[in-house]
């Protein structure tokens, strides 16, 4: 009997603290969310490999999400490394003691404070990697393609055949964003699960949903002085961050509406020439053949993102433009086997909306694939 009177104003005590803790006039509404990936279920490897006279490291997690390169090289001296689990944002180590980050950035060692240089390299859909690089070499995969040597050629004004360049929209049909704003992660209600494109600058850190980018494709931004683009293709899945300064110049990036082998062309506004995404240079006008001064890109998911840096700005959805954030306007697109626009070249050997990691070597490219990371 005392058992069950004792069990009785217990719950009377509980039910006593939940009334007093809300009001009948307050109503909280917590959206559930994705549970961020547990750290001791990951697993975080490391390929150590070489491409066109490189020596590099491309260190990954399917689970976690990512994929980064860096050179080998640090102070002159090459360094041999292994991964590290369960103690994100450090991903690996060297033969000298020190521990990285996955930004390449020492944090403890003999090191610490230095960086490895990043290798040139992006993710996008495998079918981009095809077409941009036929007969591209895909790590650890026996069904190598002959090299089918360059598709593209110059025609009229410019570098690539101006009849395989397609008007998908108007310019500025799709608005860049040029002056964006940002919140903290938690005071916006996005998916863990969503892919963002994330930005290190003097460990000031900014996110760009992809759930944003759909819409916008540009991203005109700056941090500490150094300004950038982040411009992302929906169509071919890639992000990359390109330096604004151009020949002493800053300028910023619009979307010009044409696409080449279905990747966005920005154009910048100082001089309106028109640049090619994937091939990393501007292909037509007053700058014509001159390259793209990459910075490092970071794509993984918000969960993972949330992990590695300590504060964030994450892009807001208050852009200035009446857009659906939470809808995708492409619709099942980034998982079905559709190609919007002509390419020169498919490529059948992986899905065409696998997500690869390429890395671009004297304007060669090489493939790597998260199951390559398990």
């Amino acid at each position: 009997m005392k058992t069950i009177y004792s069990k009785l104003i217990l719950l009377l005590l509980i039910f006593s603290i939940s009334c007093s803790s809300s009001s009948d006039d307050e109503i909280i509404d917590t959206p559930p969310i994705d549970t961020p990936p547990n750290q001791s279920a990951a697993v975080i490897n490391l390929i150590t490999d070489s491409f066109e006279g490189a020596n590099y490291i491309v260190v990954g997690s399917e689970i976690f999400n990512f994929m980064v390169a860096f050179n080998t090289t640090l102070n002159g001296n090459i360094l041999s490394f292994e991964a590290l689990q369960n103690i994100l944002p450090i991903v690996m180590q060297d033969n000298l003691g020190n521990r990285y980050d996955i930004f390449g950035e020492v944090k403890d060692g003999p090191n610490i404070g230095e960086k490895l240089t990043p290798v040139n390299a992006f993710i996008g859909y495998w079918f981009s990697w095809g077409t941009f690089y036929p007969g591209i070499e895909i790590y650890d995969e026996t069904s190598a393609r002959p090299n089918l040597g360059e598709t593209v050629q110059a025609s009229d004004d410019w570098l690539i055949p101006k009849n395989q360049v397609f008007q998908g929209a108007s310019r500025d049909g799709i608005p860049a964003i040029d002056y964006p704003k940002y919140l903290e992660p938690k005071d916006e209600n996005r998916s863990e699960n969503e892919l963002i494109i994330g930005v290190r600058i003097n460990n000031t850190n900014k996110a760009y949903p992809h759930g944003i980018l759909n819409w916008h494709e540009i991203v005109n931004d700056q941090i500490d002085g150094v300004n950038y683009a982040v411009v992302f293709c929906p169509l071919t899945g890639t992000a990359t961050i390109w330096d604004r300064k151009i020949n002493g110049q800053v300028t910023t990036f619009g979307v010009s509406g044409f696409l080449y082998n279905s990747n966005v062309v920005p154009y910048d506004r100082n001089t309106n020439s028109n640049w090619s995404q994937m091939l990393q240079k501007s292909v037509q006008g007053t700058l014509s053949g001159n390259n793209t001064d990459n910075l490092f890109v970071l794509e993984t998911s918000l969960a993972t993102w949330r992990l590695v840096t300590n504060e964030t700005n994450l892009l807001s959805t208050d852009t200035g433009y009446n857009r659906d954030y939470g809808r995708n306007p492409y619709g099942s697109y980034p998982t079905n086997m559709t190609i919007n626009f002509p390419i020169n070249f498919e490529d059948d050997r992986l899905h065409p909306k696998e997500r690869v990691l390429g890395i671009i070597i004297n304007e060669k490219a090489k493939a790597y694939r998260f199951s390559s990371f398990n």
